[in-house]
């Protein structure tokens, strides 16, 4: 049985970088294998952003051969909300409608949709990375580097446990004492 602490796994490793500059073990190419090329199910704009993104996150180790389908419906939702947006802005987010009461202002149905494909949308950002705070989330995942702790400590406690409140001098018990004494005078 061996001793001492488990050893890192080596893309860890080798994202944490070799200050000791040991020989480690070669890493293994996950994305080598991985088939970029998108679906052939996608729409011509679904194909364009897959495209435009695939690759680069590919490279940084995001997407693997296991997130194609749901890389593929990120691209897809993402080709519908680019389609809403540009018809919202030509026929605008409200229409109006005549009734016996008069003249009504309504919603347009496409900016309903569009909000729905935002929030699935915002979902998958988070688990490929596509934004800068999940971005790091990643990548620090993946070095295997746990985030520094809050300033002031877990419940805002100093270094010796004791919280802020047990430090701060404690008021005076009632009122009358603070008008009594010679602070007022």
């Amino acid at each position: 049985m061996a001793r001492g602490r488990k050893a890192d796994p080596a893309a860890v490793k080798e994202a944490k970088g070799n200050p000791g500059r040991r020989k480690t073990a070669a890493v293994a190419d996950v994305s080598a294998d991985l088939h970029t090329g998108a679906p052939p199910e996608l729409s011509p704009g679904a194909r364009k952003i897959w495209d435009a993104l695939a690759p680069e996150l590919a490279r940084m180790k995001f997407l693997r051969e296991t997130d194609r389908a749901a890389f593929a419906r990120y691209c897809v939702y993402t080709a519908q909300w680019w389609d809403l947006t540009t018809s919202i802005a030509e026929l605008g987010e409200t229409y109006e409608t005549v009734s016996a009461h008069g003249t009504m202002q309504r919603i347009n149905p496409k900016f309903a949709v569009r909000e729905r494909i935002e929030n699935r949308l915002e979902a998958l950002e988070d688990r490929f990375g596509l934004n800068p705070a999940s971005r790091q989330q990643i990548l620090q995942r993946m070095a295997g580097i746990t985030p520094p702790p809050p300033p002031g400590g877990l419940f805002d406690r100093g270094q010796d446990g004791a919280s802020s409140s047990e430090q701060a001098p404690q008021p005076a018990p009632s009122p009358i004492g603070l008008l009594g004494s010679h602070l007022l005078n």
